[in-house]
């Protein structure tokens, strides 16, 4: 039987309420739109369930379940849900306008263009992810584990804070083992290349699982490369996580401290029970060593200042999110000269920074100008 789809096209107004306003994308099971919520004067996003997909009673009865598994989080790193909607026989979830983009996208940018995230970045990114996992694990339902953490469900907003979307695969509480009399044969739900050892093995599952996706996020963000894919090896993902015949690779990358890789790989462990316990011990351990990083970047920092301003050849290389937060470092403990004549004198174009960090960054700077008094002269 061939199904009708209803019109959804440009100018619309759904409900006398939603104006569709473009065109996002979509795949096999859905689409996504941008919207204009007429009552409340703001951007949204309008994700369509489409009519035509196989299973689609099932598929509809998922997307409701979602919807009703995340609308009350109120977390600043989880996309907010704000109506669930039936129009023409389908169902549409409306939610937060994410206009930033997708962290899978900007990593692809990033390596079209032959760069890749800078640590402090890196760092930031983790800390959002935690925060939002966190808070997705603390419901009042109980833990919401998502089960399907991958860059392309972390999205930007406006001001380029991340926050983790699509929970389509959600569940709360724990996920039964797969009863079978061949276990490890049939695996959970789940992407391909982010799935959990517990993932794989079709066992039981509960907010740990998300911790181990936060470890293979993590690596990717701080090495440049997925930690599970080698071509010198011939076995497959799932042989690989679930039993390693070698050492994950080295993280070759300066300011990679031997804490920042136990952390890394402690998440990644194969047993949930040696990860961290929660999102909550994982987040307090990287605050820890993010202070020292801290310290290894800040005399970085000073020994560029240093060479600067005495001429001399030592050679320093520092991007140029790492000279922003080092300018920032700079303000926090109090080298406000310093701060002030990095960011007069360094030749950095700070305007290709992000927007968020280039405002942070300008008001660092009026702060140590200010209180560094005029022993630099602008030019």
């Amino acid at each position: 039987m061939n199904l009708i789809m209803a019109e959804i096209k440009k100018g619309i107004l759904i409900n006398d309420r939603f104006e569709v306003v473009n065109y996002i994308g979509g795949g096999g099971f859905g689409q996504v739109w941008e919207g204009f919520d007429k009552q409340l004067k703001r951007k949204v996003a309008i994700k369509r369930i489409l009519s035509t997909t196989p299973d689609v009673d099932k598929i509809k009865k998922e997307a409701v379940s979602e919807a009703r598994k995340i609308a009350p989080l109120s977390d600043p790193h989880i996309v907010s849900v704000f109506d669930v909607l039936e129009y023409e026989n389908e169902i549409l979830i409306v939610m937060e306008y994410m206009v930033g983009g997708s962290l899978q996208d900007r990593l692809k940018e990033l390596s079209k263009q032959g760069k890749w995230v800078a640590f402090p970045e890196a760092f930031r990114m983790l800390k959002e992810i935690l925060l939002g996992l966190q808070a997705a694990h603390a419901s009042d339902m109980g833990p919401i584990i998502h089960r399907d953490l991958k860059p392309l469900n972390i999205l930007f907003d406006s001001r380029g804070r991340l926050k983790i979307a699509d929970f389509g695969l959600a569940a709360i509480g724990h996920v039964s083992e797969i009863e079978t009399i061949n276990p490890g044969k049939w695996e959970h739900p789940g992407t391909f290349g982010y799935k959990s050892p517990e993932q794989l093995r079709g066992a039981e599952l509960d907010p740990k699982s998300d911790l181990f996706n936060v470890g293979l996020i993590a690596y990717i963000l701080f090495a440049a490369l997925h930690p599970f894919i080698d071509p010198r090896f011939l076995f497959d993902y799932k042989e690989m996580v679930l039993e390693p015949y070698r050492l994950l690779p080295k993280v070759e990358s300066e300011g990679m401290l031997p804490d920042l890789e136990k952390f890394i790989l402690t998440l990644l462990a194969i047993d949930p029970n040696d990860r961290f316990q929660s999102a909550s011990a994982a987040l307090s351990e990287l605050d820890h060593i993010e202070d020292k990083y801290d310290v290894f970047l800040l005399d970085r920092v000073i020994t560029f200042h240093d060479s600067l301003k005495t001429g001399s050849k030592t050679k320093v290389d520092l991007t140029i999110e790492e000279l922003s937060k080092g300018i920032f470092l700079c303000k926090k403990k109090g080298f406000y000269a310093q701060g002030a004549f990095l960011y007069e004198k360094a030749g950095t174009e700070f305007s290709e920074l992000s927007s968020h960090l280039y405002s942070r960054l300008e008001e660092d700077y009026r702060v140590c100008r200010r209180r560094a008094g005029r022993e630099v002269t602008p030019e």
